[in-house]
């Protein structure tokens, strides 16, 4: 009896220290299935040690301790998840996605494991077509999931794109409508960066000043966009390529940045990175036809340097303006 008294004692103090001292109820909640079953101590040990440290933000230390459940428990999708939680943290992008998808093989219906391989493949600019194919996409739970996570993650065409292939029902009604509103109020807002006159009097003179109207935000992927735009005509594609990730981190809805990034990785002759990027970027382009072209030639420009020129030709024939 008192060892047993000793283990709940054990388990509770690690729970209270956790919740307490890291703020980390959500983890637990989150990861909850893991107390559903009877596990073994070291198990437990190492799963509690590993939500410890990632809420400290030791990420090395917090991989060990998942390791060492994966090792015990080969086929657990929460700690898959917990892994691939930390590797992102960490910026192990591809280990990442690997645990990600053992997770949601695992587990198809679970939201959180899909939101995990998102942004896993999010992160190494992935379209959402690899998504599709690496996990069990038949799943309807899965793809409600998807359509849903899509919105949230502000990616509405490609939201749209999923809901088509989901039966008629409230679930699919509700979405489309918020889908739709989403959408025109993007439309409303695509030309929020504007520039207004203001007259200002002082006597005896007159004198007319510009004054920008963006917000601090606005006016930071202004900056972007015009260090970019310098950049790209200087043709330094490895300052391109940097600069343009980090916009894109900083605003990745932002559709000239996906466009950037494309052209640099055509620069330094990674043309499939090129095609990923750029084709995730249409997702953010709306009414502006000639940045459309854009993307469209220079994937065209990538499918021509990989010896596809049937692909280059079909984006090439997507192009409303000629040069």
């Amino acid at each position: 009896m008192s060892c047993i008294c000793n283990h709940l004692l054990k388990k509770c103090l690690l729970l209270s220290i956790l919740i307490a001292s890291f703020g980390y109820a959500q983890e637990i909640e989150n990861s909850a299935d893991v107390f559903l079953e009877e596990y073994s101590d070291d198990f437990q040990e190492a799963f509690f040690e590993g939500l410890k440290q990632k809420g400290i933000e030791n990420y090395d230390r917090a991989v060990n301790s998942f390791l060492v459940c994966q090792k015990i428990e080969p086929k657990n999708a929460a700690v898959a998840n917990e892994l691939a939680k930390a590797y992102l943290k960490s910026k192990q992008y591809s280990l990442a996605q690997e645990q990600a998808e053992i997770a949601l093989n695992e587990d198809p219906n679970n939201m959180w494991y899909l939101e995990s391989l998102y942004i896993s493949l999010k992160k190494q600019y992935k379209n959402v077509s690899n998504l599709k194919e690496i996990v069990p996409y038949s799943n309807y739970q899965l793809k409600e999931n998807l359509a849903h996570l899509l919105y949230l993650k502000q990616n509405y065409n490609e939201a749209k794109n999923v809901l088509v292939e989901l039966n008629d029902g409230a679930f699919k009604e509700d979405l489309s409508a918020k889908l739709q509103a989403a959408i025109d109020h993007r439309k409303a807002n695509t030309n929020s960066f504007t520039f207004t006159s203001t007259t200002v009097t002082n006597t005896p003179t007159k004198k007319t000043t510009a004054r920008q109207t963006t917000s601090n935000s606005s006016n930071s992927a202004f900056n972007y966009k015009s260090r970019l735009k310098f950049t790209l005509k200087q043709k330094n594609y490895v300052f391109l390529e940097t600069t343009a990730k980090e916009a894109l981190e900083a605003y990745p809805s932002q559709p000239y940045f996906y466009y950037a990034l494309g052209t640099a990785y055509n620069g330094r002759k990674k043309h499939r990175a090129a095609i990923e990027t750029l084709k995730m970027g249409l997702d953010y382009v709306l009414d502006d036809i000639r940045l459309a072209d854009n993307f469209y030639r220079e994937i065209a420009a990538a499918y021509t340097a990989m010896g596809n020129p049937a692909k280059a030709n079909m984006y090439l024939a997507k192009v409303k303006f000629k040069k």
